[in-house]
């Protein structure tokens, strides 16, 4: 499985000449996954080559306009296109109203929008369960209800062995699941595991966390413990008083890099970069004292994960 990363905007609060507000697309061969939609969100699907009847799924993390407000005109694009298909989108409470209200100046569009609404607690939560992937969320500190996700795909786990797999008893039906690293009980109550089927050569889970706007937080690393990517904001240097920062909700490159320290996270990638610092690079500089494999995202930078 091949996973792409693309930062469509990278900003915190107003857009910049560089930096569009937030928005990342996630492709993964079956999905195209929006996590947040700010103003603008159209011309950068636009410049890498995704048409909004391609998204599948919007995940806003919470309902300040940087992050929702490209929502409307993406959904006003969709219908004009004329599309048929459903799109799923999630949110914090309030979603639903925020969509209803947007409907009625853009109007009802010919397809059907499944809306998971939300309200995030402190532990983590089950969203959405799909074939291979799951969404999980838990609530992120900031000044208004967040959402922070954790995206999972169920891979395969290594070379399946369909003898032994008759030899136990196993019936088809459970194959897959065994192949892809879980445990199954067959019907006589006896327990298979993955091992017992399969040469593992892998965890079986790609796993990546998106914080949206936060202070750092014990949440925020229960859910991202041992995933391949965690995007956290970053929207101030280290330089900046952490009192003040964390209480307007937001954090700093060294309070990201401790998070993804504590989560034993594989990767962290600061995004939501306020305008004020021409040069993200010193952003991940400082964090990477902390912590080392670490990036500073910009727009339409892309990155990939493969199991």
């Amino acid at each position: 499985m091949l996973i792409r990363i693309t930062f469509l905007g990278t900003g915190a609060g107003t857009p910049g000449r560089d930096r569009y507000l937030p928005a990342i697309l996630i492709e993964d061969g079956l999905r195209r996954i929006l996590l947040d939609a700010g103003e603008g969100v159209q011309y950068r699907l636009l410049e890498v080559g995704v048409s909004p009847l391609k998204i599948t799924h919007v995940f806003i993390t919470h309902l300040h306009g940087d992050h929702v407000f490209g929502l409307p005109g993406l959904l006003a694009t969709m219908a004009m296109l004329g599309r048929r298909e459903d799109l799923i989108i999630s949110g914090p409470t309030g979603i639903a109203n925020f969509l209803r209200n947007s409907m009625e100046i853009v109007g009802d569009p010919p397809f059907h929008v499944r809306i998971y609404e939300i309200e995030p607690l402190s532990g983590v939560k089950d969203v959405i369960n799909e074939e291979n992937f799951s969404l999980q969320c838990t609530s992120a500190r900031h000044t208004v209800p967040d959402c922070a996700y954790s995206l999972n795909w169920r891979t395969y786990v290594g070379k399946f062995n369909p003898g032994k797999a008759k030899e136990l008893g196993v019936p088809v039906s459970l194959w897959k699941r065994l192949h892809m690293g879980e445990t199954v009980v067959l019907n006589d109550g006896r327990v298979v595991r993955p091992e017992d089927v399969v040469e593992v050569r892998g965890s079986g889970l790609i796993k990546i966390v998106y914080t949206g706007d936060t202070a750092p937080a014990n949440s925020i690393i229960d859910i991202a413990r041992e995933a391949q990517m965690l995007i956290h904001e970053s929207t101030f240097s280290a330089v900046e008083d952490e009192n003040l920062v964390w209480s307007q909700g937001h954090s700093r490159s060294v309070d990201a890099a401790r998070v993804a320290r504590e989560a034993g996270v594989e990767r962290l990638v600061l995004t939501h970069i306020s305008n004020r610092y021409s040069d993200p690079g010193l952003l991940a500089a400082e964090a990477s004292k902390v912590f080392p494999n670490v990036i500073a995202a910009r727009d339409l930078m892309s990155l990939v994960i493969t199991s």
